[in-house]
């Protein structure tokens, strides 16, 4: 008789288990206990809990082929919510808090089990130093951010973790110094920017250090084109690959790997 008991209790716990209610609301109309929702397929889109009207404990959403999407982790005591975010591979792809539905501090980003990308945020705006990484590991890039702007120092890195570029910004524009290197380390470019347009002097340098020319920019207009009309084909084609390692490099901002592929061979 004792085993039979305990037989009927366990059946009576699997089936008030699988009979579960969900989506309730008290005398209030507060939502309290298990909620869920589903795709038009069937296939569930989230699950949690709520007490109060206030998500609690741990949540989980989901891809409508039925793959995890997120992990969502509520702190009872805060609007502080632990994020992991997943392809519908199951692949981790990203981590971080929000508060109040807005990405704050430090979020890490992966891609085939690695991280290739730090980035902080303050209120939900990119703000502090951001970092990407080659696949293999290496720093690839280092900027400063304020309020969602480059601002402040920019870098890129070869894998070898030597500079090569480094750029100064202002409210999402060059303001400053834009230097490029060979991969020696030695410096390739010296230019200047104003409000995003190339100024002053800029200089170019063989491996080394000689000068090889100087141009003049005056918001950004060439002022000496002479320069450019007495060199030779050999001397405009190096000319032209130098002047694409600075005029756009905000090109790279989101594709690392294009500049890790045209820029980091000897």
């Amino acid at each position: 008789m004792k085993y039979v008991a305990l037989f009927l209790s366990f059946f009576l716990f699997i089936q008030s288990y699988g009979q579960q209610t969900f989506n309730q609301t008290d005398a209030l109309g507060k939502k309290q206990g298990l909620w869920q929702k589903k795709y038009p397929n069937g296939k569930l889109m989230y699950k949690g809990s709520f007490r109060d009207d206030k998500p609690v404990g741990e949540w989980e959403r989901y891809h409508d082929s039925g793959s995890v999407k997120a992990i969502l982790i509520y702190d009872p005591e805060s609007d502080s919510v632990k994020a992991r975010l997943f392809e519908k591979s199951g692949e981790l792809i990203a981590e971080g808090y929000y508060i109040s539905e807005k990405k704050t501090g430090l979020w890490n980003y992966y891609s085939g089990g690695a991280k290739i990308a730090e980035e902080n945020f303050a209120d939900g705006l990119k703000t502090g130093i951001s970092r990407k990484y080659y696949p293999t590991g290496e720093l690839l890039e280092e900027s400063e951010w304020k309020d969602e702007q480059l601002n402040g120092k920019y870098r890129t890195f070869f894998t070898s973790g030597k500079p090569y570029l480094e750029c100064i910004y202002q409210a999402g524009q060059r303001n400053g110094s834009c230097i490029s290197y060979y991969h020696s380390g030695a410096v390739e470019v010296e230019a200047y920017y104003e409000n995003d347009l190339p100024e002053k002097e800029w200089k170019y340098f063989d491996e080394e250090g000689n000068i090889l020319y100087v141009l003049y920019y005056n918001r950004g207009n060439l002022k000496n084109p002479e320069v450019i009309q007495k060199m030779d084909t050999r001397q405009l084609d190096d000319l032209e690959k130098q002047k694409s390692h600075l005029t756009d490099p905000e090109k790279y901002l989101q594709n690392p790997e294009e500049l890790m592929i045209k820029n980091n061979k000897p």
